[in-house]
């Protein structure tokens, strides 16, 4: 408990600081993040934490497992954070500089275990904005690799099926 209270307050010290430097900083859900896709990012986290709040959302987590076999239900029991909690622990920052973000079908990034999420901002607001569901479960997909899910096997493609099939409309 005590490891756990001390990620949190980590965590929260890292989206509290300032960012001298970096006028697009947003400190409420990410890095670096530009105000028009930080909105977009706020709004999926925030549809993507109700979502996981539905039983059969949330049991996504057991699931999945990590590249140990466990599965991601014992990193959030680890954590002691439900699913939706999760999502305020996840750090959201500015993905454009990546080359998997110069593709037209990928929202966002993030390799197994980091807690931070790289958002293809371009890709990410316009598939918002034109589906919100879309972008709610690329969070929680995200979300998954946060914790460990590798892939291959599964595929990315294969996650997000799973993951609408869970916790889709």
């Amino acid at each position: 408990m005590a490891r756990a209270q001390a990620i949190g307050m980590a965590v929260a010290a890292l989206l509290m600081a300032p960012g001298p430097g970096h006028p697009a900083f947003h400190g409420a859900r990410g890095l670096e993040l530009n105000p028009m896709h930080a909105a977009a990012v706020d709004r999926a986290v925030a549809g993507a934490t109700r979502r996981l709040q539905r039983p059969p959302c949330h049991h996504v987590f057991d699931e999945f497992h990590d590249a140990a076999g466990a599965p991601l239900r014992d990193r959030l029991d680890a954590l002691a954070v439900s699913p939706a909690d999760y999502l305020s622990l996840v750090v959201f920052a500015d993905g454009s500089g990546r080359r998997t973000c110069r593709r037209d079908d990928v929202l966002a990034v993030t390799a197994p275990g980091s807690r931070v999420v790289y958002v293809c901002g371009r890709v990410f607001t316009e598939a918002a904005a034109r589906q919100a569901s879309r972008a709610e479960i690329a969070v929680i997909h995200e979300a998954l690799h946060t914790l460990g899910l590798g892939e291959n096997p599964p595929d990315s493609l294969e996650i997000t099926r799973r993951v609408t099939a869970r916790c889709g409309d």
